[in-house]
């Protein structure tokens, strides 16, 4: 091997480094370029963060609701516009980009090879490229996605000796931040399964004790030990109750169409390291193949099974192919494997960058109502009143552009937290395809100060009430004034 080679094969691994952190932090700053702002939850996190009110001020609440199960999110956000003074913009930019950022690069520490992440990336997003719009939600799900990314990783190759203290408390810290973050401490139970399907027997045991501690842990940060935990089980059995139709459902609680775009490029890479390796590995012994296996079979109840935790899986195991098949084929090549570095980093920037179908620029077409727009004078809520109405999309984009309006919405976040009442007319609404005859019973509860939402392309015809275009099919009445 002459000096040039030598040289080229001390500096490549870092080259590789650079590159790859270039990419991820290229795909943050032009994604967020386009101005994007994400749907849903993003805009209420934000606007709750810039105010000094509870739910209880926002939203009408039935009797599920007892405290929020993103704590450690809102408390953040929160933090940071108090403490650093930023503002809503900035507030986004933190939820939007800080947590793509937090998934581009959660697979970075344990690998060799960082170009093999992000070649596993590329598998996947090539196939959905829906999948940049969900980590650009800016929703504390991916907090817990890339705790789960971290720990598949971390505790892949365990044997079956003491793991070390580092392990054990950087494990403990993920479970922990993941609950008071997000709250779903209860679905780490099918990390567990996974590992315990495979065989892993130590390493489930000292997964559990990890889990056990980094869930109390996290709970106790919330400061209501107990209740945040009981919350969570309640929130969990609400929303696996009946009652709305399957197309009326958040996108995540629907079905799985079966996933075959991301099982065929699962398909492929096993082939590819089965004939180059001449020996496949044994999948049945592998956490990060039953983690896939459970996910893909409740997504078929729910999608956001495969949505947020099988997905996770699959990036594992693509990065931990990736990486092998690296090692075999340009372990002992430092040039070739610069060139692959650089055109995976180039093929996952352009294709996470591009604004396809709209993607990054379409929300910012919303039409969003603006209460302080002088058109808008006495179509809002008075003091004290409710806007009812039956599109979560209203509560999300209404209180992200009004959060100081003193007025409280009956449809919030999540269908469940309705008053019992509220939630059977709702329930009926969705059932008669938003009919504007199912809202009636809403009209005959209504008092002067309350409103009513309603998205059609032509007027409502409820009667007594008047109706205003407030922006785009949004209509919103009201009971007539003297």
């Amino acid at each position: 091997m002459n000096n040039g080679s030598v040289v080229l094969q001390r500096w490549v691994p870092l080259l590789a480094w650079l590159m790859v952190g270039a990419t991820c932090i290229g795909i943050f700053s032009k994604t967020l370029s386009y101005g994007y702002l994400p749907p849903g939850d993003a805009r209420r996190y934000v606007a709750k963060a810039v105010t000094d009110k509870e739910y209880a001020q926002i939203l009408v609440l039935g009797p599920t609701y007892h405290m929020d199960f993103s704590p450690g999110w809102e408390w953040l956000l929160r933090h940071l516009h108090r403490s650093a003074g930023m503002g809503e913009d900035g507030l986004m930019v933190v939820s939007a980009g800080g947590l793509l950022l937090l998934i581009l690069v959660a697979g970075l520490p344990w690998l060799r090879y960082p170009e093999a992440w992000l070649a596993a990336l590329l598998a996947l997003c090539v196939p959905l490229p829906g999948l940049m719009s969900r980590w650009l939600q800016g929703r504390p799900f991916l907090v817990s996605e890339a705790a789960l990314l971290c720990l598949l990783l971390a505790w892949r190759q365990h044997n079956d000796q003491k793991p070390s203290w580092g392990k054990l408390l950087g494990s403990i810290a993920a479970f922990a931040l993941a609950t008071w973050m997000h709250g779903t401490w209860y679905l780490y139970g099918l990390l567990l399964g996974s590992f315990f399907l495979a065989q892993c027997w130590r390493a489930t045991i000292w997964l559990t004790i990890c889990w056990v501690a980094g869930t109390v842990l996290g709970a106790l940060l919330t400061g209501h030990l107990w209740e945040f935990l009981q919350q969570n089980l309640v929130w969990a059995t609400a929303l696996t109750k009946g009652g709305a139709p399957t197309q009326s459902l958040v996108g995540e609680l629907q079905p799985s169409a079966g996933e075959f775009s991301a099982l065929l490029v699962l398909g492929f890479v096993w082939l590819w390291r089965k004939q180059q390796a001449k020996q496949g590995e044994d999948l049945f012994r592998s956490p990060l193949f039953w983690m896939m296996a459970i996910c893909w079979v409740l997504a078929l109840k729910a999608g956001r099974f495969w949505a947020d935790w099988g997905l996770a899986a699959a990036m594992a195991w693509l990065a931990v192919q990736f990486e092998a098949g690296i090692a075999d084929l340009w372990g002992g090549n430092p040039g070739r494997r610069l060139v692959v570095c650089g055109v995976v980093c180039l093929a996952m920037f352009l294709d996470t960058t591009s604004d396809l179908d709209s993607r990054y620029t379409g929300t910012l077409r919303e039409p969003i109502v603006d209460g302080s727009q002088p058109e808008m004078k006495g179509w809002m809520p008075d003091k004290d009143g409710v806007f009812y109405g039956a599109d979560f999309s209203f509560f999300f984009n209404t209180f992200y552009k009004n959060p100081y309006g003193d007025w409280r919405y009956i449809l919030g976040y999540e269908s469940a937290i309705m008053p019992d009442a509220d939630l059977k007319i709702y329930r009926d609404i969705q059932w008669n395809h938003y009919a504007w005859e199912a809202y009636q019973p809403w009209v005959d509860k209504m008092r002067p100060q309350d409103r009513l939402e309603i998205t059609s392309p032509t007027e409502p015809v409820l009667p007594p009430l008047q109706w205003h275009r407030a922006a785009g099919a949004i209509w919103i009445g009201r009971l007539p004034r003297p």
